[in-house]
């Protein structure tokens, strides 16, 4: 805990960037009221006997949201959360938020922590929108999850119990439409949300199924448009109208611009990104998997937590048990096989000793264990714990929660299906329509695996196309070593986020490596090339 300054209080400064520094930080910038987001603190507090704020502590920053721990003079504490301008759009994100956190806990019993205040409206007296919540009990499971001393594995195995718990109740509610929750009064004109199996009526009049509040939706000009943000009826609604508000953006707004990893001299003109549009939607059908039976239904739409990492799972540091789950900020009920990963708190990273998804097989020390020193005896325990857990999961979803498992076990085919829905809205505005472009390719290269019943593919590669290509993901792959050795040894993902303790250290080794990168190409184009498809600004 370190003094700050109050203007210390309105930036982000967990973080600094090595791309576009100046709009990652200029969107995470939110001046309020401070005064009077703490009257309304001590307000929400009246009734325990609070009657002022004695100490402000900014918590250390997710992306999204400012975060501050308040005390009241009688010792009460509470969680005050604002979200940045980057968090998504203005009311939306906020009355979303509370809409799915209230619904959570009032039909489901989802351990979240209670919301005390709130406002949607950024034109009250604090100038931005706000939720004040209990804070939650305990600390980070990220805190303990680092190794088996600090979280024994039977304590590990039962958070895993509870994760699967949480998550076989957000199962067995299925919904009607696609999109987020609301309360009713925040959306005009809307209808009571349905679910099968049907809650009570008084839970269903409560809420309502409304606009998705996802950034690829919302930034930038398309804030304004007239854009198809939800509710969607069907899969295939919602996926093609991914495409649809795309289509749109780039006809009003995008104009050439230069892409280097394709050429040095020649723009990169928005009717190929329409193009790619136009194969998108050519290829929906391969995008929404077929039903493997009637009893186990993978489409219908589903509430999931969008970030489940250590970080938004709170344990009781004395009975290590799971005490809150936070950070369901644009939680979306979308089809349950766009659910088919292992949450990141217990996927395994890194080598394995065995296959994952092979649960006949599971991880023990290697025939010399004894012989290793104390050390290496450490980084093996890790190891196989990460992974055991991981098997754990699988294992135990596929006897508990039948849903899940149907998509679990079909990962690497349904990341292919819905690999392009992930790319479209973002492709153009970020730069990046080589991954649009190859997640439609690697569709088309197993069309008739994907639809066997489809016909022939609608869309058959040119010579150029396949060229074009080729010479892209060459390029890339100048420069993906690069990436992965900043991700693997500074821990550097691939927006150049870094911590400020680090940030000049790494952008010394930044700036040494792109000298080597630059030094080691053979004549001057390559060497112009190599300047402009350095990944860091410097």
């Amino acid at each position: 805990v370190e003094t700050i300054s109050e203007d210390d209080l309105y930036k982000y400064t967990r973080h600094r960037w090595a791309i576009h520094e100046s709009s990652r930080l200029k969107e995470r910038y939110l001046k309020f009221n401070l005064q009077a987001l703490l009257k309304a603190a001590v307000a929400a507090c009246f009734s325990s006997g609070a009657r002022c704020c004695t100490k402000i502590l900014k918590c250390k920053e997710g992306m999204n949201n400012k975060a501050y721990i308040l005390t009241m003079d009688n010792g009460t504490e509470v969680l005050a959360k604002l979200p940045n301008p980057c968090a998504g759009p203005s009311f939306y994100t906020t009355a979303s938020e509370v809409a799915t956190r209230t619904f959570l806990c009032d039909a489901l019993s989802s351990p979240i922590p209670r919301i005390i205040a709130w406002s949607a409206n950024r034109s009250n007296a604090i100038g931005a929108e706000y939720i004040i919540e209990e804070k939650a009990v305990g600390e980070p499971l990220g805190n303990l999850w680092k190794t088996l001393n600090t979280l024994p594995m039977n304590d590990r195995m039962a958070i895993v119990d509870k994760i699967l718990e949480i998550e076989k109740k957000l199962v067995s509610i299925k919904f009607t439409k696609f999109g987020c929750l609301y309360f009713r009064e925040d959306i005009p004109n809307s209808d009571p949300l349905q679910t099968n199996p049907p809650l009570s009526s008084q839970m269903l009049d409560r809420f309502t199924m409304g606009p998705l509040v996802s950034n690829e939706f919302w930034s930038g000009e398309k804030a304004g448009m007239d854009l198809s943000r939800g509710p969607f009826a069907t899969p295939e609604q919602f996926i093609e109208a991914l495409a649809g508000n795309e289509r749109k953006f780039i006809k009003e707004y995008a104009t050439p611009r230069m892409n280097y990893h394709r050429s040095l001299v020649k723009p990169e003109p928005p009717h190929e990104m329409l193009s790619l549009i136009d194969r998108y939607l050519q290829l929906t059908p391969a995008m929404v998997p077929a039903q493997l039976t009637k009893d186990v239904d993978i489409h219908s739409p589903t509430l999931w937590h969008p970030d489940l990492h250590p970080k938004n799972i709170f344990v009781d540091p004395e009975t290590k048990n799971l005490s809150h789950v936070i950070d369901w900020q644009a939680a979306s009920s979308l089809p349950l096989f766009y659910h088919s990963h292992v949450p990141t708190a217990i996927k395994h990273h890194g080598p394995a000793l065995t296959v994952l998804d092979d649960l006949d097989s599971w991880p023990e020390p290697p025939q010399n264990y004894h012989n290793l020193s104390p050390d290496e005896k450490t980084y093996i325990d890790n190891a196989i714990g990460s992974e055991y857990l991981h098997k754990y999961y699988l294992s135990s979803t596929r006897v508990k929660n039948s849903r899940l498992w149907a998509v679990l076990q079909r990962a690497a085919e349904l990341h292919l299906r819905t690999g392009p829905a992930g790319w479209v809205q973002s492709s153009w505005s970020n730069n990046e329509t080589f991954f649009l472009r190859q997640s439609l390719m690697s569709i088309a290269n197993r069309w008739e695996e994907l639809c066997p019943d489809a016909g022939p593919c609608p869309w058959v590669f040119t010579e150029d196309e396949i060229a074009s290509y080729e010479h892209e993901k060459d390029t890339r792959g100048y420069v993906s070593p690069f990436l992965a050795y900043f991700r693997d040894n500074w821990g550097v993902p691939v927006d150049g986020c870094i911590e400020v303790g680090r940030f000049t250290e790494v952008r010394a080794e930044m700036k040494r490596m792109k000298a080597h990168f630059v030094g080691s190409a053979d004549d001057e184009v390559e060497k112009k090339l190599a300047e402009k498809i350095w990944p860091y600004e410097m």
